[in-house]
């Protein structure tokens, strides 16, 4: 499981940091504020549907933004670091202060046919991995 789990965070690493001039540090920057902005809709099943499609972004109000802070202490990052991350994000569109210490993910950015290409093979990886799992002998209920 290890190794597939590796596979699948590599290859997704490698896609995020290549729409970031292949800057490691600004893609796991930016998933942190995107997993962040999301977690309202992953713990709600309709919610998580609805808005599963590539052409199906959630709207601002729907996503909960996170602080500088907050993201540092996820990632367990330097704040002054993360903050310079954040600070870059802004500058190439990809991310947007909200409040004063809130940080939401672009909507118009995320729906740039880059970006959906991204999503769409994010989807493909996933499904391989699925794929992996179950070869290597791993049951997973209802996928």
């Amino acid at each position: 499981m290890a190794r597939i789990g590796g596979d699948y965070t590599l290859r997704t690493m490698i896609a995020v940091a290549a729409q970031l001039d292949h800057d490691y540090s600004l893609a796991v920057v930016y998933l942190a504020i995107l997993q962040a902005n999301l977690g309202p809709m992953m713990d709600d099943p309709a919610l998580s549907a609805k808005y599963a499609g590539v052409d199906t972004i959630a709207p601002e109000d729907l996503r909960r933004p996170i602080s500088v802070h907050a993201l540092a202490g996820s990632l367990h990052m330097p704040y002054e670091t993360t903050r310079r991350c954040v600070g870059r994000l802004i500058d190439k569109g990809f991310v947007k202060r909200v409040s004063r210490s809130g940080i939401l993910t672009c909507a118009d950015k995320v729906a740039e046919p880059a970006q959906k290409r991204l999503v769409e093979q994010q989807y493909q990886d996933t499904l391989r991995m699925v794929g992996q799992l179950r070869r290597g002998g791993i049951e997973l209920d209802g996928v």
